[in-house]
């Protein structure tokens, strides 16, 4: 590959990375301003709010989902739950095996 080749593909891929970067902030415009579970309310100008609430986006779907620090850690709760009891069937399922 010579000097020209590596340079237009090296300006493809930038081209690239600035459309994505395009789509990622036509999602942050589709930004809720409550939790998507307990409807509490988003302050986008609050510094604090905005480090502490976590954001989902499904870019398949183009779905953006906020959530607030404690829906946030019950989610994840009941997802680590989850995962301990699919583990435990696997574990029975093995010894009747």
């Amino acid at each position: 590959m010579n000097r020209k080749q590596r340079r237009q593909m090296a300006t493809k891929q930038r081209a690239k990375g600035n459309e994505d970067l395009a789509d990622k902030i036509m999602l942050f415009d589709k930004l809720p301003d409550q939790c998507y579970m307990c409807e509490s309310a988003f302050d986008k100008a609050d510094k604090q709010m905005v480090s502490a609430w976590n954001v989902v986006v499904k870019e398949a779907q183009q779905k953006v989902s906020l959530y607030c620090p404690t829906c946030w850690t019950m989610a994840q709760e009941m997802v680590s739950k989850v995962l301990e009891s699919i583990e435990e069937v696997q574990k029975m399922e093995k010894k009747i095996k």
